[in-house]
């Protein structure tokens, strides 16, 4: 580990000195891919050519799930998604995929000060965007060594390099697929792309080496809780091994992070398998290419849109308060949370906060800023973790139960804060990011204290651990965000 810490001190030194671009040479091409310039792009255009027409997205494109197997394999496949890219005006590609060749814990991000290099030309690395990410999380580093020979990303290079020639890149990969990596990396990714300019790439293979009667059975469950983008079926589908994906954290990750910037929909544009090219139906891989987007239906959507109408009735709040409490109770009986079986809103994406309290002072706040979860789930999980693992109290008892009131903020998107008389107090809370320290605070917190606007942001950066001035820095990141607001009623 202390290598890999020097390794990734001297990329950093290496970038912030303003030496040349390292250049991460081609690790399979000749193996994954011809290294015959004129071959690779002659495989490229009939592989998207191949693809025929692909029937247009209705609404904004946010991701795509793509393969990585050998091109002559997974190429085809590929191609169906990339061809959504062409005249797509997208700057930034975010790939993110599994680490197969090196084992390490957390997220590593190739770049910055990095060109990626196949036999078709360099594509750089978006910088800025790299940079975001490393301060976003510790768990976010440089670990060079896990790209070194990795192919989940570089086969989708030459994809990228005919569709989007003037792209930049942000290449990631994940080491042990762990769920803390993946809730951090969904986190992160859905504050830094979300610029108009940016698409997230999922790199991942679905079932290995079944037969395809077998594994096609395996990967329908996975592809139809893809087009419901029913990502908490699916987690559930992979740890117990009824579905298979070797990418599946990174898959995860884009998923909930295009879920948080608005996403609800997909669309399976191709399925296949390594069979279908070497006639070998006994053993198979399993791919899969689809296209994850905002419908233009705003109606249906399933993540409210920023500053929106959004609203709970009295009749949901008083069920989500329900959840919160009977959650706490029956954790602090048995060390289990309940099962809820919820419709609607309830059951849809959603970000919140549950706030205890006791005799009118904080007993444990805890919350998540993106809707990565159904938010009942959400609920349910923070109001346990409020009472039980915020740092800055002991946990809750069982005798205390009746002494807390359960306060719930279900929070709309965030919204990067370009000027600061964009904030209005008792409207927004607020979000800083700078030198990898965060902090938050809730809407209500300000109005509670009568803070005004500058005093606002000198708490939040305080809360952050920062100086009362960061969020003056120019890398700080402010984010600013509405809540809905609601508790139990006294007495």
């Amino acid at each position: 580990m202390d290598k890999i810490l020097l390794g990734t001190l001297l990329v950093c030194l290496c970038c912030a000195g303003g030496a040349h671009a390292k250049v991460r040479d081609p690790a399979v091409a000749g193996t994954f891919y011809p290294a015959n310039a004129d071959e690779l792009s002659a495989m490229v255009a009939a592989h998207l050519r191949d693809a025929g027409d692909i029937p247009a997205i209705d609404g904004e494109l946010i991701a795509l799930i793509v393969p990585h197997a050998g091109l002559v394999y997974s190429g085809g496949i590929a191609a169906h998604s990339y061809k959504l890219l062409q005249n797509s005006g997208f700057e930034n590609v975010i790939i993110c995929g599994p680490s197969h060749r090196f084992r390490f814990t957390g997220v590593s991000v190739y770049g910055p000060g990095i060109e990626w290099k196949t036999p078709l030309g360099i594509l750089p690395c978006q910088d800025d965007m790299c940079n975001k990410l490393l301060k976003k999380d510790q768990g976010i580093a440089i670990v060079a060594q896990a790209h070194k020979s990795e192919h989940c990303l570089e086969v989708q290079l030459p994809y990228l390099q005919t569709v989007l020639p003037d792209c930049h890149i942000v290449p990631i990969v994940l080491g042990f697929q762990d769920k803390t990596s993946t809730e951090h990396l969904a986190e992160a990714l859905a504050e830094v792309s979300a610029d108009g300019k940016s698409i997230m790439v999922a790199s991942t293979d679905w079932q290995h080496y079944r037969p395809a009667s077998e594994g096609h059975l395996m990967d329908s469950l996975g592809i139809d809780c893809l087009e419901h983008l029913d990502i908490d079926r699916l987690e559930k589908y992979l740890k117990e091994g009824k579905v298979e994906m070797c990418g599946s954290a990174a898959t995860i990750a884009i998923l909930k992070a295009a879920v948080a910037r608005g996403a609800n929909r997909v669309k399976l544009l191709k399925y296949g398998d390594s069979g279908d090219i070497s006639g070998d139906k006994n053993a198979v891989v399993g791919y899969v290419a689809a296209a994850v987007y905002k419908s233009s239906e705003t109606e249906d959507s399933s993540v409210p849109d920023e500053e929106s109408s959004y609203e709970l009735s009295d009749r949901e709040r008083e069920q989500l308060l329900g959840i919160a409490r009977s959650s706490i109770r029956e954790f602090l009986a048995g060390g289990k949370a309940p099962e809820f079986k919820v419709t609607g809103k309830l059951a849809d994406p959603g970000a919140a906060f549950v706030t205890l309290k006791r005799d009118g002072q904080l007993r444990g706040c805890i919350g998540h800023t993106v809707a990565r979860e159904p938010l009942y789930k959400s609920i349910s999980g923070c109001a346990i973790q409020a009472a039980v693992a915020d740092p800055r109290f002991s946990p809750v008892e069982s005798e205390e139960l009746p002494k807390l009131h359960i306060e719930i903020s279900v929070l709309t998107p965030l919204q990067e804060v370009k000027s600061l008389d964009e904030i209005e107090v008792g409207r927004d809370g607020l979000m800083i990011f700078y030198s990898r320290s965060r902090g938050l605070l809730l809407p209500q917190v300000a109005s509670e204290y009568g803070w005004d606007r500058i005093t606002f942001l000198e708490q939040t950066c305080r809360k952050a651990g920062l100086p009362k001035n960061a969020y003056r820095e120019p890398d700080a990141v402010l984010y600013r965000f509405q809540a809905i607001v609601f508790g139990e009623k006294e007495g």
